[in-house]
């Protein structure tokens, strides 16, 4: 029989949410087993756009989304679809989402809770990146948000006031200064704002087995299987069952991404999430003579200069779980990226579908699970994944030890879908 105090913490997750959450831990004092069915990093967190979004300060589920929900879904070629075959098993998710999204309480605690989380990222992102050697990883050249109208860009205007109020520092421009930016913009782009703090990675997938390499090197496991259960004593979780193993548990993190839904279903407690998929094209950065992140949110992407090429992410596909892949969706990046920047990049490279994993209210899962006394969840970061891992992990690490967490973030408390 196993000694709990001497047991290791089990996380399960090897995306950039688990393999942060573990090195956290690690540096805690902890010892550490990294589970996934995968190589770290290979799932989601292979081919997101690479920009730390410190700035985004206001839910999805806000009237304001909702209302543009209909137009969008009749856009083929807009931001967001939905997968037909998988719109019964949507539909409950989709319920949850305009109620949130209608609810001022539930807006509101979505901007209560961003801001602490992003001041904590900020933060813990600038020690992970020193601590993992993440340097030549990252590069800090700003990021640009363009605007095709002044109406689209007018409706910024709150956005830019919770940014003004955390101390963003930020440059309203217009079309030719935008233009000076990032060379080669269309000439539609009539409004920018430019971030001159931004960061973004060159390459994220080498971010996370960074992180497990790091975590190897100083004393982590890393276990590859399926997680199929759990025992149990009583309020507290001993151990985690794999197909053909069993390990022994002090505690365990849940941050398998979409898949944390399957898993805390095992432990009698809900988290609703659902596949928002995300499309990327590499393409050969021919003529590509912008050196940072673009964005224009009404098409909603990023185009982000990376080392294999100019990689263009985003879009969203609210799908039930394991369906094929859309490609048309990746086409479109294409298309979008020829209408803004007219005669940039060479031929694709790759392309990749992952599975954001999104809660209704667009707020993630942080902190300790319900009823019970050592299982904590760090999920349902949606587009935010790479940009709150860091905090996520450091705030468990915190917890863990006994500190409270801070009290805004009890709008991300796991148990708030029962």
């Amino acid at each position: 029989m196993s000694d709990p105090t001497s047991d290791p913490v089990i996380v399960i997750g090897a995306g950039i949410v688990g393999a942060a959450t573990a090195r956290a831990l690690q540096r805690s004092g902890h010892s550490v087993t990294l589970v996934d069915s995968a190589e770290p990093g290979n799932a989601t967190s292979f081919g997101n756009a690479g920009f730390l979004s410190l700035d985004s300060l206001i839910p999805l589920a806000r009237p304001a989304t909702l209302k543009k929900v209909p137009q969008m879904l009749m856009d083929r070629t807009g931001p967001l679809t939905l997968h037909r075959p998988s719109i019964p098993a949507l539909l409950p998710w989709m319920a949850r989402f305009a109620l949130a999204a209608m609810n001022p309480a539930e807006v509101q605690k979505g901007k209560d809770s961003f801001k602490p989380l992003m001041l904590e990222a900020d933060i813990a992102w600038k020690a992970e990146i020193q601590a993992s050697g993440l340097g030549e990883l990252f590069q800090t050249k700003g990021a640009l948000y363009v605007y095709e109208s002044e109406a689209s860009f007018q409706g910024t205007d709150e956005m830019r006031g919770l940014q003004a109020g955390k101390g963003t520092e930020f440059e309203i421009v217009d079309g030719n200064r935008a233009r000076e930016i990032a060379p080669g913009l269309s000439p539609t782009i009539v409004r920018g704002i430019f971030y001159p703090k931004g960061s973004h990675t060159i390459n994220p997938h080498k971010v996370v087995t960074t992180l497990a390499e790091r975590f190897t090197a100083e004393g982590g496991t890393i276990v590859r299987g399926r997680v199929r259960g759990f025992g149990r004593d009583g309020d507290r979780v001993t151990s985690v069952r794999l197909t053909d193993s069993e390990l022994p548990a002090k505690a365990v993190v849940i941050a398998a991404g979409r898949a944390s839904g399957e898993l805390t279903r095992l432990l009698g407690f809900n988290a609703p999430l659902v596949a928002e998929r995300g499309y990327h094209v590499m393409l050969a950065p021919d003529n590509v003579r912008f050196d940072l992140p673009v964005s224009p949110p009404d098409r909603g992407l990023f185009f982000t200069p990376m080392q294999e090429g100019v990689r263009l992410a985003g879009t969203v596909e609210l799908a039930a779980p394991h369906q094929p892949p859309s490609w048309h969706r990746a086409d479109l990046l294409v298309k979008h990226f020829k209408d803004v920047f007219p005669g940039a990049g060479g031929e694709e490279r790759s392309r990749w579908i992952g599975e954001r994993p999104t809660l209704p209210d667009y707020r993630p899962a942080i902190g300790r699970a319900p009823r019970l006394a050592n299982v904590y969840c760090g999920y349902g970061h949606q587009h935010l994944g790479l940009t709150l891992a860091t905090a996520t992990g450091r705030l468990i690490a915190r917890q863990m030890e006994g500190e409270a967490l801070p009290s805004a973030l009890a709008a991300c408390d796991p148990g708030r879908f029962g």
